[in-house]
């Protein structure tokens, strides 16, 4: 019962070979915190700095998938389907994102407002981060102490899971959620609700919810299905970190419930509150 109450206070879980002796950490992230936020715990830091080896998502850099997205032929459907009050609110709101609006799919528009809104209107980041990337920059840490990194997918191949996942959304289906958020990324009073897993996620109040069975999809039930292929095996021979989002580890086809069934021994990570003060 203590070990289950106190898997509901973390973010970070320790998982034990007990056959090889190997002693790995997962943790489960919240993509847009920055940097502040991973330093204000300094349980990650430490237990990736121990690891022989660092396993993310993916490691690929930010500048090729800007690349890839940039060689495509750029597209006016966006001036064509979004009302003209929406088009130039978005305009201000992309100055600063370093990549051609007119090569973005409508719904890489509307998840990047949704990433937007976390970091400015949940204040997942703090003006003086230097990372505004949760995953990012744990692979600066690993990178800057010469740890092994090793990607588990290609950006690319997320966007095209993303896509598939979505039904490969047009705009007919996109317009209005785009709207909705340009709306709530410049309206003076926007719908804090939107913040609720972010507020959740930075005070460690989270549900696992074990128990449950998952969805079937393929953003988290076959993701899962497909990396623990691999990530088992490297548990078994190399002392691991795996970084992965928070929603990769939860209910029966999470992460954490699969190394259970094969064997491996895993534990909540017990992080104090405390760690967090001043963060909000």
């Amino acid at each position: 019962m203590s070990q289950l109450a106190i898997s509901q206070n973390t973010i970070l879980w320790q998982v034990t070979d007990t056959i090889n002796n190997k002693t790995s950490f997962i943790v489960g992230t919240f993509h847009q915190f920055g940097n502040s936020f991973v330093d204000s715990i300094p349980e990650i830091k430490e237990s990736l700095i121990n690891s022989e080896l660092a396993v993310f998502e993916s490691i690929d850099k930010i500048e090729n998938t800007r690349k890839m997205i940039e060689r495509r032929e750029s597209s006016l459907e966006i001036e064509k389907k979004l009302k003209k009050k929406d088009f130039n609110k978005l305009k201000e709101i992309a100055k600063d994102w370093k990549i051609d609006l007119y090569k973005l799919k409508p719904l890489e528009i509307r998840w990047k407002l949704q990433q937007e809104f976390q970091r400015i209107k949940c204040k997942t980041t703090k003006p003086t981060d230097k990372f505004d990337h949760f995953d990012n920059y744990l692979q600066h840490l690993a990178e800057e102490n010469k740890i092994e990194i090793l990607g588990l997918e290609t950006d690319s191949l997320q966007l095209s899971l993303i896509e598939k996942e979505n039904k490969n959304p047009n705009w007919k289906k996109e317009r209005k959620k785009i709207s909705k958020w340009i709306n709530q990324m410049t309206t003076d009073k926007p719908n804090m609700n939107n913040c609720r897993l972010a507020n959740k996620y930075r005070n460690f109040e989270l549900d696992y919810e074990f128990e449950k069975q998952c969805e079937s999809d393929i953003l988290i039930l076959q993701r899962n299905n497909d990396w623990m292929k691999t990530i088992p095996n490297l548990l078994s021979t190399k002392n691991t970190f795996i970084v992965v989002g928070y929603f990769h580890l939860r209910k029966k086809c999470g992460i954490l419930e699969q190394f259970k069934n094969k064997g491996f021994k895993v534990e909540p990570i017990k992080i104090e509150p405390v760690a967090n003060n001043g963060y909000k």
